[in-house]
């Protein structure tokens, strides 16, 4: 079943994020059947922020000023209400420019449902984010050894995985 999944993924061209240039970039937020929207730094600062703390590979925590992934959703027109949670198999794809990708169920992130908790981060200890990282990072500190934490985020993508032809850009 796991396969499927995996190759349902990989034939949708969840694989193949677009680039964006670190700077002026915009966080482009995708969901089936709705245009596109690009959220930018300055519109993400708008957005209530947090600090969370997070340490990966033994180092020392670093915080990042992020928007909770939710409310980065709800800003684009995607407001999780408005997935119908337990109807559908929605999944949230954090894309990244080197390749990687963070994939959620919509129903994990839903404070009420699930117990993973997702941010999408624009500054590092009180500083843009490096090279390295820009021009978003998708962190996770509820998964214990960070795998689900993505830089260089250019794309979410919001589909429902239970419908055919879901997910294609």
């Amino acid at each position: 079943m796991l396969n499927n999944f995996l190759l349902h993924i990989a034939a949708a061209g969840l694989c193949l994020p677009l680039v964006a240039s670190a700077q002026g970039a915009a966080l482009r937020v995708e969901r089936d059947g709705r245009p596109p929207v690009s959220l930018t730094r300055e519109a993400l600062r708008r957005l209530p922020t947090d600090t969370v703390s997070l340490a990966s590979h033994g180092d020392a925590p670093v915080r990042f000023r992020a928007v909770r992934l939710l409310d980065v959703m709800a800003a684009a027109g995607s407001p999780i209400d408005s997935l119908r949670l337990g109807r559908a198999g929605w999944i949230v794809v954090a894309l990244a420019t080197d390749g990687y990708s963070a994939v959620f169920s919509a129903a994990e992130i839903e404070p009420k449902l699930g117990p993973t908790r997702a941010w999408v981060a624009f500054e590092r200890d009180g500083a843009p984010l490096t090279e390295k990282e820009a021009p978003f990072h998708v962190i996770v500190p509820t998964d214990a050894h960070g795998t689900r934490s993505a830089r260089m985020v250019t794309n979410v993508r919001i589909f429902d995985a239970l419908r055919p032809g879901a997910g294609t850009p």
